[in-house]
C-alpha cells in the first residue's frame, strides 16, 4: 500500500483496498470464506470499473436496483445451493459498503 496523501484519497483507492484484503488477509479462514470472497470479488471488481465512468446518482441507483434483484433472488428461491447463496450475500454485502460510503443514510432508508 502506497503512503497517499488523504485529500487524493478516492473512492477507487478504497474499493482496490477491499480486493487487496481479500487476496491478502489471514485472518479469516480462505477455504471457509471462498464463496463468499468470490461474491465480493465480483462486486468490487464491477464498481471498481463504474466509479471511474459514472455520476454518482448513476453509479447509486445501478447498484441499488442490484441490490433489489439479489434481494428478489433470495425472497423467490426455495432452496439455493449454500455455495450460491454465500456468493449473493458477498456480492450484496460487497455492494452495500461502498454504496454506504456515498450515502450513508442508506442502510436508515
Amino acid at each position: 500500500m502506497e503512503n497517499e496523501w488523504l485529500s487524493s484519497f478516492t473512492l477507487a483507492n478504497m474499493i482496490e483496498r477491499e480486493i487487496m484484503f481479500i487476496h491478502k488477509q489471514t485472518i479469516f479462514d480462505k477455504a471457509y470464506y471462498q464463496s463468499y470472497d468470490e461474491g465480493q470479488l465480483v462486486a468490487f471488481e464491477q464498481m471498481l470499473e463504474d466509479v471511474t465512468v459514472m455520476y454518482e446518482d448513476e453509479f447509486v441507483n445501478k447498484y441499488l436496483m442490484l441490490l433489489d434483484s439479489v434481494t428478489d433472488s433470495f425472497k423467490t428461491s426455495e432452496q439455493q445451493d449454500e455455495a450460491i447463496e454465500h456468493k449473493l450475500v458477498g456480492y450484496n454485502d460487497a455492494i452495500l459498503t461502498i454504496i454506504t460510503y456515498i450515502r450513508l443514510e442508506y442502510p436508515y432508508n
